[in-house]
């Protein structure tokens, strides 16, 4: 997700499918009414911290990961699931070794 739009869209969807209310994710998440009704229309410019207090009530946690991997997992879904996890793999940094220095 890289627009306000398609975050809103993705909020709005988690609500819906939590059986939420706006106003009860509104309330939960200490914002008004009237700000999670202009975020989930993709209006506005979401503070973070509000954009978390969202995702806590909704259960969904905040995850960065290389614009390639999230390319992939959004384009590749049509592709083998071993290919793809390869080709995830292949992009993640890779942890540093045991012992080394």
């Amino acid at each position: 997700m890289t627009t306000l739009a398609a975050i809103g869209a993705f909020l709005r969807q988690a609500r819906k499918d939590r059986a939420m209310t706006a106003s009860e994710l509104a309330l939960q998440a200490g914002i008004s009414r009237n700000t999670l009704g202009a975020l989930e229309a993709g209006r506005g410019n979401v503070e973070l911290n509000t954009l978390l207090a969202l995702l806590r009530c909704l259960q969904i946690e905040l995850q960065f990961v290389p614009q390639a991997v999230a390319d992939l997992t959004r384009f590749g879904a049509d592709t083998k699931s071993t290919g793809l996890q390869d080709e995830v793999s292949s992009l993640m940094p890779k942890p540093p070794r045991r012992g080394a220095s």
